[in-house]
């Protein structure tokens, strides 16, 4: 992160330097214009020129130093635009370049730890020492391991394929309620480091035409982020489900670390974290947000997040159409 600051430091004091020597070679040239046709006033009183003939002058030159000093404005303008340009395209690229250093360490973390945790699983599966009921409760424990790797990996895959070619998503008609139920029911149940507490509002029988298999990883995305950030223990977390006009709206808040304000468009761009000393502890690849924004938009829906602040939770928003009969 400092690293990162610094850099963006450097990018804008470029930036502050060529729009300094621009001000100043803009400043130079007024002056020297007004100069010159002083000179030429002097000029031509030594040489006793009349009165008419150096009014004459005063105003061909006050002429020529309009039309010059109009080119000058443009082109000062062009010139400090692109300065502002090069600025923000150094900030952004360094910004790109920090989130893909940290999408690869936190990949890496989030590949390491399930791979050592089934290594220890299958450690304690081949030992005698281990008695059998203990060995069966380690098989789901190990599938959950595996869930959690096929879903990176799909993840890092789906995020590449949607940036070169975007989604197509399968639609059909089918009950977004029953799968949002299914999904809180399965979430719920899966095995986190801590405890999670679901409370649904959920209306029944909404249904939407769609991909389900692709709004059900939006459901998890959400649901996964959300408990992540929770800072309850349990984690807390309120879901609801309600009909619109013409449509339908999943909410999901939590009670965790919160948004500023101007993060919470950014949270669902490819790569972006959070880096603070709140989230620090919490894995991720910056990717799920983002698969579930494009994922919503491919359905001609909407999703955003709201927050009141650090420390005040997030709540974010789905709006999907309905296919009601």
């Amino acid at each position: 992160m400092k690293r990162q600051a610094k850099r963006s430091k450097r990018a804008l004091i470029l930036f502050i330097v060529l729009t300094a020597l621009v001000l100043a070679q803009a400043v130079w040239w007024t002056v020297f214009m007004a100069q010159l046709v002083d000179e030429k006033v002097e000029i031509a009183e030594e040489l006793d020129a009349g009165a008419e003939y150096i009014e004459d002058v005063q105003k061909q030159e006050y002429r020529r130093q309009i039309m010059v000093g109009l080119e000058g404005v443009f082109f000062l303008v062009a010139i400090l635009v692109g300065a502002w340009l090069i600025y923000r395209s150094l900030v952004r690229a360094e910004d790109v370049k920090f989130q893909q250093e940290n999408f690869l360490m936190s990949v890496t973390h989030e590949l390491k730890t399930p791979l050592a945790s089934l290594q220890l699983y299958l450690d304690s599966l081949g030992s005698d020492k281990v008695p059998p009921e203990k060995k069966a409760a380690i098989v789901p424990r190990m599938k959950q391991d595996v869930h959690r790797l096929e879903q990176m990996v799909q993840n890092v895959l789906d995020a590449g394929r949607f940036e070169r070619s975007g989604y197509e998503p399968q639609m059909a008609r089918f009950d977004f309620s029953a799968l949002v139920g299914r999904e809180l029911e399965r979430v719920e149940q899966s095995a986190w480091s801590r405890q999670v507490k679901i409370n649904g509002s959920l209306a029944n029988e909404i249904f939407v035409y769609g991909d389900e298999v692709g709004l059900m990883r939006v459901i998890d995305a959400v649901l996964t982020n959300a408990i992540k950030y929770s800072t309850d223990d349990p984690a807390q977390i309120d879901v609801s489900l309600e009909r619109e006009s013409k449509g339908c709206l999943w909410t999901v808040v939590d009670h965790g670390v919160g948004l500023e304000y101007h993060h919470q468009d950014r949270v669902f761009e490819r790569f972006f974290r959070i880096e603070s000393e709140a989230t620090a502890g919490i894995a991720g690849s910056g990717l799920g947000l983002y698969l579930a924004r494009e994922l919503v938009l491919a359905h001609g829906g909407r999703i955003w997040a709201e927050s009141e602040g650090l420390g005040q939770g997030t709540t974010i928003k789905i709006s999907l159409k309905t296919d009601e009969k």
